[in-house]
C-alpha cells in the first residue's frame, strides 16, 4: 500500500505515523520540503528506514497515487486533497478502525477538561481488576504509539481508551466520513456542543447520538438538555454521578467509575479496584521518597514549556532536574533556561536536543551532570547531588523527571523512559 503523510506536525505526529507504517512494510511518502529543513535528524533517520520525503508542488500527484492519506494534527488538509485522495485518516480514525480493536471494549472519553485525569483513573482500576485496558492519551503523544503495541502480537489488549479534544473529535469524524466504528462508551466529562437534530453529523456533538454509540455517560445537566432536545433515546444515556458513586468528589474517578459500572460490573469490585490508584503515570507522579527527597516523574514532558508547568507549584522546595532528550520538532532549546536557572541542580539525559541545550548551558554558566544515555546513572547521579546539597538537614527536596523533550533515541517512547525512571529508582533505594 502506498501511504502518503501530510508533513511532519509539530509535535512529531507525522514522524510516528510515518514509522508504524514503514513497520507494516507500507511504501511512505511525506509531504513538505520545510521540514527537511527544520527537522534534519528526524529525516534522515526516516529516510533510513525507507521514507520517501517529496516536494509541496508535488502534493497532488502524490495524492493521485495514494492509496491513504494521512492527516496529523495541527496540518490542514487542502480542499483539492480532501476531493481527489481514494481514502483519508488520522490517527485516532486508524486505532478505532484497526481490525484488532474490533474484539476490544472501545471507549471514549472527551470534553474540555479532565479528560486524562479519568481516562488514567479508568485504565489503572481496569488493569487491576484483570481487564487489560491499554490508555491513548491525546497530549503530545499519538495514537500511532498505541497501534503499534496492538499489532504486536504479545501485546493483547480487552479495552482500549481514547482520550480526545473536541476538535480531535471533529477532525477525526471527518476523517472517518462522519459514520463512526462501534463505541461501547462515550464519557463526557464536562460539556459538548449539542447537535440541533440527530441529521446534524458534522458537529463536534454528532459522534454522542450516533448509533455506533452503545452507552453516552454525561453530566446530569447535559442529559437534560439532551433528552429534551429529542435527539437521542433515553435508554441509551446515564447522566453521572449516580447515587450509589463512591467518588462523587473526586474529579475523574467519579466518571472513570461509573464507565467501568456501565461495563456491568459489581459496584464493590470496581470500587476496590480504584484503592491502588496513585494518579496518572509519567505526570507529576511520586514515585519514592527517601531521607527526605521525593522522586517525581514526569516523563511526558516532550516540550520545553511542559517543565514550566510541571514546578509552577514546587516552589520554595529546592528541585533537582532531570532533563533533556530527543530533539523531534526543531524545539527551542532557549525556552528551558529559565526554568533550568531555577532548578538546584541539572542532570542530562543523552540526546540530539540535549546537544543543542549544552552550549547554552555552558553560556550561562549553569553547571551540569552528565548527559548519560542510562537513566539508572542520571538517577543516581541526581541524588548524589542532592544528598549532598541537603547535608543532614532535613529539608525536603525534590528530584524530578522532566525532560522537556521527547525519548526516541534512547528510548522506544516516554512511557518506557517513565518505566527506566521508577526502575532506576527502585533499584537505587534498594541498594541504598
Amino acid at each position: 500500500m502506498r501511504v502518503l503523510i501530510l508533513g511532519l506536525g509539530s509535535s512529531g505526529g507525522g514522524a510516528e505515523a510515518a514509522e508504524y507504517y514503514l513497520k507494516l512494510g507500507h511504501d511512505v511518502e511525506i509531504v513538505g520540503s520545510q521540514e527537511r529543513r527544520e527537522n534534519e535528524m528526524m529525516v534522515s533517520l526516516l529516510e533510513s528506514k525507507g521514507a520517501v520525503f517529496i516536494r509541496k508542488d508535488s502534493l497532488m500527484d502524490a495524492v493521485d497515487k495514494a492509496d491513504l492519506v494521512v492527516k496529523i494534527p495541527g496540518v490542514p488538509v487542502p480542499y483539492m486533497v480532501k476531493k481527489k485522495a481514494k481514502q483519508i485518516t488520522n490517527d485516532i480514525a486508524a486505532l478505532l478502525e484497526n481490525p484488532k480493536t474490533e474484539r476490544m471494549h472501545r471507549i471514549v472519553i472527551a470534553g474540555s477538561k479532565g479528560k486524562t485525569s479519568t481516562a488514567s483513573a479508568l485504565s489503572d482500576a481496569l488493569n487491576s481488576m484483570g481487564i487489560r485496558a491499554a490508555f491513548s492519551e491525546n497530549l503530545g503523544y499519538s495514537a500511532f504509539h498505541l497501534l503499534s503495541d496492538i499489532e504486536n502480537d504479545d501485546k493483547l489488549y480487552d479495552a482500549v481508551i481514547v482520550e480526545m479534544s473536541m476538535l480531535q473529535v471533529k477532525d477525526t469524524a471527518s476523517s472517518l466520513g462522519y459514520t463512526w466504528p462501534r463505541i461501547d462508551i462515550a464519557a463526557i466529562t464536562d460539556t459538548i456542543p449539542i447537535p440541533s437534530s440527530p441529521s446534524d453529523i458534522t458537529s463536534e456533538g454528532s459522534l454522542f447520538i450516533g448509533p455506533w454509540v452503545r452507552k453516552l455517560i454525561i453530566p446530569r445537566f447535559l442529559k437534560e438538555k439532551m433528552l429534551f432536545s429529542g435527539i437521542i433515546p433515553k435508554a441509551k444515556v446515564k447522566g453521572y454521578p449516580s447515587f450509589f458513586n463512591p467518588f462523587k468528589t473526586k474529579p475523574g474517578t467519579e466518571l472513570a467509575w461509573e464507565c467501568i459500572k456501565a461495563l456491568g460490573y459489581r459496584k464493590k469490585d470496581i470500587t476496590a479496584a480504584f484503592r491502588g490508584y496513585k494518579g496518572i503515570p509519567n505526570r507529576l507522579e511520586l514515585v519514592a521518597v527517601r531521607k527526605g527527597i521525593s522522586f517525581i516523574n514526569d516523563s511526558s514532558s516532550v516540550l520545553p514549556l511542559s517543565i514550566a508547568f510541571s514546578m509552577r507549584g514546587m516552589k520554595g522546595t529546592p528541585v533537582h532536574i532531570i532533563a533533556g532528550g530527543t530533539d523531534k520538532n526543531n524545539a527551542d532549546a532557549a525556552e528551558l533556561l529559565p526554568q533550568l536557572d531555577e532548578a538546584v541542580s541539572i542532570t542530562l539525559l543523552s540526546g540530539s536536543f540535549t546537544e543543542k541545550l549544552i552550549p547554552l548551558l555552558r553560556r550561562e554558566g549553569l553547571k551540569f551532570n552528565g548527559p548519560y544515555e542510562k537513566m539508572e546513572d542520571a538517577v543516581k547521579a541526581a541524588y548524589d547531588t542532592a544528598l549532598y546539597h541537603r547535608d543532614g538537614r532535613d529539608n525536603p527536596e525534590i528530584i524530578l523527571l522532566s525532560p522537556g523533550s521527547y525519548a526516541d533515541e534512547y528510548f522506544t517512547n516516554e512511557f518506557e523512559r517513565g518505566n527506566a525512571f521508577r526502575n532506576a529508582v527502585s533499584e537505587l533505594l534498594s541498594e541504598k
